[in-house]
């Protein structure tokens, strides 16, 4: 019999689009606890496989069915909130009363699950990823993170986010034996490189040990699998701060489009109705990967402005606020499955 999914999340709106993502078969099936994640104890997370905390609308699992990632194989999953390090909000990080990653850390030590796979926005990097890498290392996670945007995968905007992966060590360091013993490249190597960044990322050693202060600069490329093209001129670190892209000249469209290499396939996307050709873009995007906006459109200061004719509101959708809430919060589930691919060899 398989093990269940858990899902955590305190949004009862966000609850029941839970349930109903379940019952359709779009996610694994499994429980919905409404609770606030400070009043979840690890022995309520006992006989559960995937334990997605945070869950919105069921990014994370939708993510795992992508990647192939088995209902019953252990993973834990939190977009924890970024409200605490958004640019949209006052970024007063470990003083806002949102900031619940100490939460996470804590089921995350009591229950230390095999594989950990977080997601939060590129705020976090200045503000608190060197705690969140040191709180995995501590409690004995090989970690690194990794910033990834929405257009890695050909969505229509950048949507930068940084993706922060944790294995236990013991698992880990099984898996590079095995890669070696086989050839194959899916364990990490020392490079004696330095990223320009301030946050830590850890790798396997020879000894199989967490090295917490190694920065691995070419590691990126090799991260989802494949020969990552990134832009010109771009650093080749693990993760690089926002304020460097913006401070650089426009980039090609060509070299933002080759960047995450071929869309996945089930992208999906909203047209405005009163626009006639939108819908004809969004069918298009869907069907090969590309949305024509990009290739007419120019760039500012390195952020993409579209064509005219795509509007950013829509009107007369029924429970608009709500939706756009979670829409606002949710994850792109083809990011995430590039991560879970890498992660599985």
């Amino acid at each position: 019999m398989k093990r269940p999914a858990y899902y955590s999340e305190i949004d009862p709106y966000l609850c029941q689009w839970l349930r109903n993502l379940i019952e359709r078969g779009l996610i694994p099936p499994g429980d919905v606890d409404d609770r606030d994640i400070r009043s979840v104890q690890p022995a309520d997370l006992r006989g559960y496989g995937q334990c997605h905390f945070f869950a919105g609308v069921g990014g994370f699992a939708y993510a795992c069915r992508l990647a192939g990632w088995p209902d019953d194989e252990e993973i834990w999953t939190g977009g924890f909130p970024c409200q605490p390090f958004s640019v949209a909000g006052r970024q007063r990080a470990q003083a806002d009363d949102r900031h619940l990653w100490p939460e996470l850390h804590r089921l995350i030590a009591s229950a230390r699950p095999a594989v950990f796979l977080g997601e939060n926005v590129s705020g976090l990097i200045p503000l608190g990823l060197d705690g969140v890498l040191a709180d995995l290392e501590a409690e004995g996670y090989a970690s690194r993170a990794i910033v990834v945007p929405a257009c890695a995968v050909n969505a229509p905007h950048r949507r930068d986010r940084v993706w922060i992966v944790g294995r236990r060590l013991a698992d880990a360091a099984d898996a590079q034996r095995r890669s070696q013993s086989t050839g194959g490249n899916v364990g990490v190597r020392p490079d004696a490189n330095r990223a320009e960044t301030n946050c830590r990322s850890a790798e396997l050693g020879e000894a199989g040990v967490a090295d917490r202060d190694g920065e691995r600069s070419g590691e990126a490329r090799r991260f989802c699998g494949r020969a990552t093209q990134w832009p010109a001129g771009s650093g080749e670190g693990v993760v690089e701060h926002p304020a460097r892209q913006r401070r650089r000249e426009g980039w090609a469209g060509p070299a933002v489009r080759q960047w995450g290499g071929v869309a996945l396939a089930g992208a999906g996307g909203l047209g405005d109705a009163d626009d006639p050709g939108s819908q004809g873009r969004v069918e298009h995007w869907q069907r090969t990967g590309q949305w024509d906006a990009w290739s007419t459109s120019r760039t500012l200061a390195g952020r993409r402005v579209p064509e005219s004719g795509i509007r950013l509101l829509a009107d007369g959708i029924s429970a608009r606020i709500p939706k756009l809430r979670a829409a606002g919060n949710a994850i792109v589930p083809q990011v995430a499955a590039e991560i879970l691919r890498a992660l599985r060899g």
